[in-house]
């Protein structure tokens, strides 16, 4: 089966570039070049009504403006009317991370090889994942950072007083020794203990040091000793 190639992009020359490719693969017959979202849309929905060749989609990232509450929705529906191959152009790494929570499977850079812009277009077709090599390595050093962040957020939003539990566990103090502090009994600081855990998406207490390292809470701590004053956690406890 063969496929018509859509190019929605600004940059002619790069769209006269991708024609040269297109006619090069068996698969692909012929392509129709668009400059906006909207025209493209437009185009889409009379496609259909002709019922023409299954289509591929080269579209500029720039075309999705995620300020937008619609972005998602149109991308969304794009991805079920078309393979979709997005051309990553070199804006800051939150919209990459933007494209690839939305769905976005196949992304290349700008000054992507041929094998690899051709490569990308296959998966497109067939429905897969694929990033170029300049592609991966930011996506994955993103999602580390992203999960970093949300991790860390995590931990701003609790309580002082779990606050305090959680850098008392980062240096090795026990339920019993924390609940003497704070003026609580020991299974109410296993409660929290527990509560944490489960907030924070860890399994054990080496996960929660682990999350009171990595968020810099157990640095803040040291740093300024005096907003987690043991006095003002006491009888704080939700449980």
């Amino acid at each position: 089966m063969q496929y018509q190639v859509i190019i929605c992009d600004k940059q002619n020359l790069y769209a006269m570039g991708c024609s040269l490719l297109i006619k090069e693969n068996p698969l692909l017959k012929g392509y129709h070049f668009i400059e906006s979202l909207e025209a493209l849309n437009k185009y889409v929905i009379q496609d259909k009504s002709k019922q023409a060749l299954p289509l591929l989609l080269v579209i500029d990232s720039s075309m999705f403006d995620f300020n937008h509450a619609q972005t998602s929705l149109q991308i969304a529906d794009l991805k079920n009317r078309m393979g979709v191959m997005v051309v990553f152009n070199e804006q800051d790494d939150a919209h990459l991370y933007q494209l690839v929570d939305n769905g976005i499977s196949v992304i290349v850079s700008r000054h992507v090889s041929q094998q690899e812009w051709s490569k990308a277009l296959e998966m497109a077709r067939l429905n897969k994942i694929y990033f170029c090599n300049v592609i991966a390595e930011k996506v994955f050093a993103l999602v580390n950072h992203m999960d970093k962040i949300k991790m860390t957020e995590k931990v701003h939003q609790l309580h002082t007083y779990d606050k305090y539990i959680l850098v008392r566990i980062c240096e090795e103090a026990s339920s019993k020794q924390i609940a003497y502090e704070v003026g609580h009994s020991k299974r109410t600081i296993e409660g929290h203990r527990t509560k944490m855990m489960q907030k924070l998406e860890v399994k054990n207490l080496a996960g929660l040091v682990k999350v009171a390292l990595m968020s810099k809470l157990y640095d803040h701590y040291l740093v300024n000793p005096g907003l987690y004053d043991v006095t003002a956690c006491a009888k704080t406890s939700s449980l």
